[in-house]
């Protein structure tokens, strides 16, 4: 066993996750305050941090896209990609977005409603408006573009570079140096960080999605949607990474994106026919329309005067849980790029996500607004008082043949769950795998085994909840993104420099054409 993985790297990744996980055990009210209050220090002081890189990473998009250097493709000049491109976007949009983008797209502007930017007045006409512009903010161009930067970085340091692994100190080896034992320790302690910032990068979406799944299973079966039930979720979770494991990447990934693709392009097919067809198109238009209007505003806008909260507990909360998914989106795009050009990465990264994100915003989103302008329901109320999960809940009864909508919809988050984390845990199986080559896999059994352990997290987390009376357990996700988010700021830097240096090096020494 020794021989096939990494036993420092593992234990230092279970060290610090036991640092995390057994406070809130036996901890649970002091612990929960700590992490609020670590939060709230990291989204009021560095605000201004956090959307510099966002609007950073923006540019640096704009930059590839439009210079020579867009034009390196992985794997050099004659490299052929191993997926077709529905696949391939197929792949970046389900591992990159996994639940997210159907729970958020439903409820988001809910809350927008209610704690308003701008000094906006709740509930007002201007405040519906902007709910909905706000939400296609936060998962637009500037949510994608974190990631990039780490994707081209890690696919010219793999497949350019020919690494000899999937180990993210590997990549950054033009600082860290090439040499096995140089600065091994802190190779160590960054490979250490990345894997244990992959697990807490799946927090917010496997613990929102099993809360949902939870009370959308309770409803269709009458029962409570307890911590047992939504346990059993994630046990579920675990049985797919074990099914999951018995195919290839190319196997099996990418016919369960394409499956999830198309089941989604149907199920906003659905809700599209149903809704407020007018609504929605008009409230789209307007919305793209405030985004590119207000793109600026919004991207340095810190509430520094007002100080409502808002920017705090949204655009910051979003741009930390970005950076703290950044390298393992990277790595899981640099990953299934090979054959891709930089240009065509950044299009599929920071365009073709944007644009699902913006579908489902759109449709899903306006749908259950245009219901509310109207005076049919009041979902945003609902999401106040009782949470995403009821509110989420209180759309889908509203559309007809409702059944079929709740278990499509159950449907869709698990698959986009468990295809996310699949991806997460096989990313990081290679990256404590020893001796494993680039285009190998690891071991059925290590990957399963990377897959319970990312559910250690989310099962404490429910058990917090469940601890702490009164708990804003969404609060609680948000809040520990910035405990993974801020880390992984500086491995980014350091493997961005490396790139930098390599990519400079190679065509220095006409070993890259640009």
């Amino acid at each position: 066993m020794s021989k096939k993985v990494d036993i420092k790297l593992i234990a230092l990744t279970i060290t610090l996750l036991m640092c995390v996980v057994v406070p809130i055990v036996f901890w649970p009210d002091g612990t929960s305050k700590i992490i609020n209050d670590f939060f709230h220090m990291m989204t009021t002081d560095f605000a201004w941090a956090f959307l510099l890189i966002g609007f950073g990473c923006t540019i640096f998009f704009i930059f590839i896209i439009i210079s020579k250097y867009g034009n390196i493709r992985l794997g050099g000049e004659d490299a052929k990609p191993h997926y077709k491109g529905f696949t391939w976007i197929s792949m970046i949009i389900t591992s990159a977005l996994a639940a997210g983008i159907l729970i958020f797209g439903i409820v988001e502007w809910m809350f927008y409603v209610e704690s308003t930017p701008f000094g906006i007045e709740p509930r007002s006409v201007e405040a519906y408006e902007m709910a909905s512009a706000y939400g296609m903010f936060h998962w637009g161009f500037s949510a994608s573009a974190f990631y990039l930067p780490a994707s081209l970085a890690i696919g010219y340091m793999l497949w350019n570079r020919k690494g000899k692994s999937m180990k993210i100190s590997e990549a950054c080896s033009e600082v860290l140096g090439k040499e096995k034992m140089k600065n091994s320790f802190f190779k160590l302690i960054i490979d250490g960080v990345v894997t244990f910032c992959f697990v807490g990068g799946l927090l917010i979406t496997v613990g929102l999605g099993t809360s949902v799944i939870g009370e959308l299973i309770g409803d269709l079966f009458n029962v409570d949607n307890t911590l047992t039930l939504r346990i059993t979720i994630i046990f579920a979770f675990c049985a797919f990474f074990i099914a999951a494991t018995s195919k290839s990447i190319a196997k099996g990934m990418a016919k369960i994106s394409n499956f999830n693709i198309y089941l989604a392009l149907a199920f906003f097919l659905f809700v599209f026919i149903v809704g407020p067809k007018s609504f929605i198109l008009n409230n789209v238009v307007m919305a793209v329309g405030t985004n590119i209007t207000n793109f600026v505003k919004m991207s340095f806008y810190t509430d520094a005067v007002a100080q409502t909260g808002f920017i705090q507990n949204w655009t910051i909360f979003y741009w930390a849980w970005y950076l703290s998914l950044s390298i393992s989106i990277g790595l899981w795009v640099a990953r299934i790029s090979y054959g891709r050009t930089f240009r065509q990465i950044a299009i599929g990264v920071t365009v073709c996500l944007p644009l699902a994100c913006w579908l489902s915003f759109g449709i899903l989103g306006n749908y259950g607004m245009g219901l509310e302008v109207n005076n049919i329901a009041n979902f945003s109320e609902i999401a106040v008082t009782e949470g995403n999960n009821a509110a989420t809940l209180a759309v889908l009864k509203t559309m007809p043949v409702s059944t079929v909508a709740i278990i499509v919809f159950i449907v869709l988050v698990f698959f986009n769950l468990a295809t996310s984390a699949t991806s997460v845990s096989t990313m990081v199986a290679m990256i404590t795998s020893k001796n494993l080559q680039v285009n190998e896999e690891p071991n059925k059994w290590f990957k399963v085994l990377w897959g319970c352990i990312f559910m250690v997290l989310p099962v404490t987390i429910l058990y917090l909840e469940n601890a702490v009376e009164e708990l804003n357990i969404l609060g609680i996700m948000q809040s520990m993104t910035s405990l993974f988010g801020v880390p992984l700021f500086f491995v980014n830097v350091i493997l961005i420099w490396s790139a930098v240096k390599a990519i400079k090096t190679d065509y220095k020494n006409n070993k890259l054409k640009i």
